[in-house]
């Protein structure tokens, strides 16, 4: 009995290290490991979401203010006018940086997403949420949905802001594709590259100051005028190549930051948690430099050069213009050679009438004889049938749909009648069938 033990004991040890040992050359195969200071953080390819280096980069980590960046992105896409008011009607209340709004301030959307992004305002973050879900609570909903979809599978949040709470969680590698999905966007493209904002008192219907304020970027990457020290030498703080993100930090996070970097070409974002003063910008620029200076981007479909044109026949424009929605990058290691053979095949599907940015097709990339992605097409003109006038008329729409309707009224009836018609000979038979029957007994 004691060596039958022995045995499974050993058995299960060694399972367990040969599994072990399975996940960490699994893991290691991922991404490259790069020596930070801090113990997470992640470097990707902006254009293809690969990982290019990093440290436990799926390691559960506390967000503080990088938060913000995800509020912002929520709020562009469920806002159709940035330049709507905002009228603040009840205090915000919350702590930390703050615009310190006033009851009775009127501030657009995209003034309290300046805020938000370049001051980290955390009564911003409140007001926006509530003007786009009603409440922090679905909100919060509505973050997770989101980030579930966008790929961020590790991550929860309690709040649009980022201050402490121990169900408010993610990962470097979750909030960097995060990142990488809010800088799509051209608004927060242009917020978090600005160095500083200004709101100049005062008081029209439509906008309500009750006092200056101005605020400068919290990413100092972008304002500051100090030195660090990086690869042994002191250089400035201030990164040329920077263009965002967002800065964090609570006691519980401490020093976190998203940047974005673009060189050659190539944008990389990098993502790190848990750092403390200045060695949140070494590490950063680490895995910056990292991804920039180890990886090369090869573009084997560019949206821009590639543009075609279709002819339909009876139609006003007489043809259409369109275009892969995004290009088609590969990402590889410097000196690593990839044996390619690409070729594309275009799959057109539309309905008239097709308006700019439509969806008319897909353009699938081939490498050989294997699929290697599929591009949506879409339409950078507008494209009308001769007879639009009918054809598009919300009038001859609903007229069409009653003809339709009628039609296919007088057929279900046409139907009716032939099978009532059909029943009743039916039952004419049967009756005269049984007449005859009870007609016999009767003789008998």
């Amino acid at each position: 009995m004691k060596k039958k033990l022995s045995f499974l004991l050993v058995y299960i040890i060694t399972a367990m290290m040969v599994i072990n040992s399975s996940i960490t050359a699994f893991a290691d195969e991922t991404y490259d490991n790069v020596d930070l200071i801090s113990n997470y953080g992640v470097v990707i390819d902006y254009e293809t979401g690969q990982v290019l280096g990093g440290k436990n980069i799926d390691a559960k980590v506390y967000p503080a203010s990088t938060t913000k960046i995800w509020t912002a992105y929520l709020v562009v896409k469920n806002t159709k006018n940035l330049d709507e008011p905002i009228e603040i009607t009840e205090p915000p209340g919350v702590d930390g940086s703050c615009m310190y709004l006033e009851v009775g301030e009127i501030f657009t959307v995209r003034e309290l997403l300046q805020g938000l992004l370049i001051h980290s305002s955390n009564d911003a973050a409140v007001v926006l949420a509530k003007y786009v879900s009603g409440s922090i609570e679905e909100f919060a909903n509505l973050m997770n949905e989101e980030a579930k979809k966008a790929g961020a599978l590790n991550t929860h949040f309690n709040n649009p802001h980022g201050l402490p709470d121990e169900n408010h969680y993610t990962t470097p590698y979750d909030m960097a594709m995060l990142a990488r999905k809010a800088m799509s966007d051209k608004t927060i493209r242009e917020i978090v590259n600005m160095k500083s904002i200004s709101f100049k008192e005062k008081n029209t219907p439509n906008s309500k100051v009750h006092f200056s304020r101005y605020f400068t970027n919290t990413n100092l990457f972008l304002t500051s005028n100090d030195n660090m020290t990086y690869k042994g030498q002191s250089v400035p703080i201030k990164y040329d190549i920077v263009d965002g993100i967002k800065t964090g930090y609570t006691d519980d996070a401490g020093r976190c930051l998203l940047s974005s970097a673009v060189k050659n070409n190539m944008r990389v974002i990098a993502a790190v948690f848990k750092s403390n003063g200045t060695n949140v910008y070494v590490d950063s620029r680490t895995l910056l430099d990292y991804g920039l200076e180890n990886y090369t981007s090869k573009t084997i479909i560019n949206k821009e050069d590639y543009m075609k044109t279709k002819r339909v026949l009876l139609t006003k424009e007489k043809e259409f213009i369109y275009k892969p929605k995004s290009s088609y990058k590969l990402i590889m290691k410097n000196g690593e050679y990839s044996e390619s053979d690409y070729s594309y095949k275009e799959k057109l599907d539309y309905d008239l009438p097709i308006y700019e940015g439509d969806k008319v097709g897909t353009l699938e990339v081939y490498n050989g004889r294997k699929l290697e992605k599929t591009i949506d097409l879409v339409s950078t003109s507008e494209l009308h049938s001769t007879f639009a006038f009918f054809t598009e008329s919300n009038f001859f729409k609903v007229l069409f749909k009653i003809i339709l309707f009628l039609i296919l009224a007088f057929i279900l009836f046409i139907v009716y009648v032939i099978v009532r018609k059909k029943y009743k000979r039916k039952m004419k038979r049967l009756a005269k069938k049984n007449k005859k029957r009870n007609s016999q007994r009767k003789k008998k």
